[in-house]
């Protein structure tokens, strides 16, 4: 049962991660990034990008730690700890390059 929970948490948590990259990159998009003109302009762009650095890098690296602390189904170990962040960190590098790929 434990394993479900896991996984359904682990498919929110991409959903999330996506849509907040997604999010992320319209906002940037609205407001003329990656050249944005004008001082208000620089001024969204650059807060929207400090959102993204406090909210959603350290979310995405450790839900899934958080997640296997809630749900246990790994094994405590310093070695799983570093794999989830790392996947983490891989869901969130593979998400924004492809978000980002298709933008000239």
């Amino acid at each position: 049962m434990e394993i479900l929970f896991f996984t359904i948490g682990a498919a929110i948590y991409l959903v999330a991660v996506n849509s907040l990259v997604k999010g992320q990159k319209l906002l940037n998009c609205h407001f003329g990034w990656p050249s944005p003109s004008g001082l208000a302009n620089n001024a969204f762009c650059y807060f929207f990008f400090a959102v993204f650095i406090c909210v959603v890098i350290p979310f995405a690296f450790f839900f899934p730690l958080w997640l296997n602390t809630l749900v246990p189904v790994l094994q405590e170990t310093q070695i799983n700890r570093a794999l989830l962040i790392l996947i983490g960190g891989f869901v969130l590098s593979v998400t924004m390059w492809s978000n980002y790929k298709k933008i000239k």
